[in-house]
């Protein structure tokens, strides 16, 4: 599989049926963290009720997720960390050839990242929720995690890693410029903003608290929050694309949005229990991953929510999508209908993003 001639080959074909798809894989629902916008939170999730994603059986998921095209995995929680072979499906998913990241809240970096290292991991993103580390680890109600964080990042460099901040737009952050101090002092390579909600998602998923103030936003507050983190790319580089943005102003105003979510077609969650998801938000799954090769793609032009997961990557993955269609109409014999759908201007604004973000993070543009 890390033959660069036939991954060339592979991302061609791949092309021709709207590019390669990716997966938010949730190795479990326990959490060692107390942050206050989180469902996962530990003092919301009793011990009792964790569960663990069965890694004797991710070999065979994960034949099935690359015959539907996957090539990109990304591994969260709760805390992915907390799953003692996490390392061991990081392994074989960058063996058969994916991009891989993991997302955590770096608690548990200085004892985890050697393995993840000789796993093959490449980018780790970790969270960071305020300005001051003091008010972040008052949030995750984690004394002294900010030590571990610079730890874990300060290793990173020799073990040919790079960390990208992962931050939850939240009332902790007055200005967002603020940010970029901490940011560069702890050694961040670029920085990815979640968008806020205020309800629960529909699926297994307990990302969002809806009772938290710290979510509370009006229209109005949010979309001058967005401002501020589209300003903030020129001052460190951001890997939210600015028409996921622009568009999730629309959103807010509720005009029509000039790029739809992928989420079941190029996009997908996966759980502890091997369910597939559309995404996160939705509020049943597609199928078990186990019927996942013989369950038919959803494309319904959906922009129901803001998951910054499933929108920024739909806007980053709709030039391969209209690429795709474009193909179908030629070999369907309409040269006129393929040529109106690749000239969407908004074709162009996904290939630009996609541009920006592969500057910003080589490692994962090497691998397609």
């Amino acid at each position: 599989m890390s033959n660069p001639t036939w991954k060339a080959w592979d991302m061609l074909r791949l092309l021709r049926h709207g590019g390669p798809a990716l997966c938010n894989v949730a190795v479990t629902n326990a959490c060692n963290a107390a942050c206050a916008f989180c469902n996962f939170s530990r003092t919301k999730t009793k011990s009792k009720d964790w569960r663990w994603i069965d890694a004797d059986r991710f070999l065979p998921a994960l034949d099935i997720l690359y015959q539907r095209d996957i090539r990109y995995l990304a591994f969260f929680g709760g805390e992915p960390l907390l799953h003692p072979r996490l390392s061991e499906m990081v392994a074989a998913a960058i063996g058969k050839g994916m991009g891989a990241l993991v997302i955590t809240n770096g608690w548990l970096l200085p004892s985890q990242l050697n393995k993840l290292a000789a796993a093959g991991l490449k980018v780790m993103f970790i969270s960071i929720d305020a300005p001051a580390m003091a008010r972040h680890e008052a949030n995750r109600g984690l004394k002294g995690l900010e030590e571990r964080i610079r730890e874990g990042i300060g290793a990173m460099k020799a073990l040919g890693m790079s960390a990208f901040a992962s931050v939850t737009m939240s009332k902790l952050i007055d200005d967002y410029r603020a940010l970029v101090p901490l940011l560069r002092e702890l050694g961040f390579r670029a920085v990815t903003f979640s968008y806020p909600q205020q309800t629960p998602h529909g699926s297994t998923s307990l990302i969002w608290s809806e009772d938290c103030e710290l979510l509370d936003f009006t229209p109005a507050q949010l979309s001058q929050a967005f401002d501020q983190v589209d300003g903030l790319r020129a001052y460190f580089p951001v890997t939210n694309p600015s028409a996921s943005i622009a568009d999730m102003k629309r959103h807010l105003r509720g005009e029509r949005e000039r790029f739809t979510c992928h989420g079941g077609y190029k996009s997908f969650y996966m759980d502890w229990n091997y369910d597939i998801w559309r995404c996160e938000a939705w509020n049943e799954p597609l199928c078990s991953v186990w019927d996942f090769a013989n369950t038919p793609l959803v494309r319904d032009g959906c922009t129901a929510c803001i998951a910054d997961c499933y929108r920024d990557s739909s806007v980053m993955l709709q030039f391969a999508v209209a690429l795709g269609d474009s193909l179908d109409h030629l070999t369907q014999g309409r040269p006129l209908q393929a040529l109106k759908v690749l000239a969407a201007r908004r074709n162009l604004t996904s290939l630009g993003a996609v541009i920006a973000n592969s500057r910003l993070m080589p490692r994962l543009a090497a691998r397609g």
